[in-house]
């Protein structure tokens, strides 16, 4: 997977190849707040934990889904996961320099996304950071992948959540980062697994509705070196709970 920078002064419009990606974004962070002890909310099978473990960092993770959670255990040894809602986090789980989110604020149900945040917050403490990476409703990926589920009602639901705590003054949003997200696929039915990665049940939904994910994908793709690419434009806050005013 390669992702790609859109700069967002001057540039608009114009992709150019840079060496942003999740971990990067990710690992600026942590070493920018000297987080070394980090939760991953939302881990699904422990990749990108597994990643940020070989960077250095000690990761625990959740995720609501007891298969995932199992794929992440055996991924990774050193970590400890727990099948756990992020609007329910176990009160047993400890403290943290940091969390994330990375496309997982978007699967908590609409009520309980501002709950989810808090409880990221609580676990973070006055000291640490929350960061939330999301997908945007938007580029050549999320076309492609409508037929198979629509999420721009929930997306704009995940950025509301984030949105609505900050105006509260409940957040403090301390960095937003932009970059469009290049995906590589050997074709649809490379997309189609990479799709039901997240929730299986897509793959029955893709079959259900396969003529109008044809012409999704036909109408979408780009070819880079024999690969069908596609584009998603992601979102990163960088999130701290308010600090205590002076007395």
């Amino acid at each position: 997977m390669i992702e790609l920078n859109t700069a967002q002064q001057g540039l608009a419009g114009k992709t150019f190849r840079t060496s942003v990606d999740t971990l990067s974004v990710l690992r600026s962070a942590f070493d920018h707040y000297d987080a070394r002890r980090i939760l991953d909310i939302g881990c699904g099978d422990g990749t990108l934990a597994h990643a940020l473990h070989e960077c250095g960092y000690s990761l625990a993770g959740i995720d609501p889904a007891a298969a995932a959670i199992d794929r992440a255990r055996e991924r990774l040894l050193a970590a400890e996961f727990r099948c756990a809602l992020a609007e329910a986090l176990p009160a047993d789980l400890g403290q943290f320099d940091a969390a994330y989110f990375v496309n997982s604020l978007h699967h908590v149900r609409s009520d309980q996304m501002q709950a989810a945040l808090l409880n990221a917050i609580s676990v973070v403490g006055t000291n640490g950071i929350v960061l939330v990476i999301e997908p945007l409703a938007q580029g050549s990926f999320f076309r492609a992948m409508r037929p198979v589920e629509d999420e721009t009602r929930i997306r704009a639901q995940a950025t509301q959540a984030i949105e609505g705590l900050i105006s509260a003054e409940r957040l403090v949003l301390h960095d937003l980062r932009r970059w469009n997200r290049e995906n590589l696929f050997t074709g649809l039915d490379d997309f189609i697994a990479y799709l039901a990665r997240v929730l299986p049940e897509r793959a029955e939904v893709a079959r259900r509705n396969e003529a109008a994910l044809v012409r999704a994908w036909r109408d979408n793709i780009r070819s880079i070196d024999g690969m069908a690419a596609l584009i998603q434009p992601m979102i990163c806050w960088t999130l701290s709970a308010p600090q205590e005013p002076r007395r």
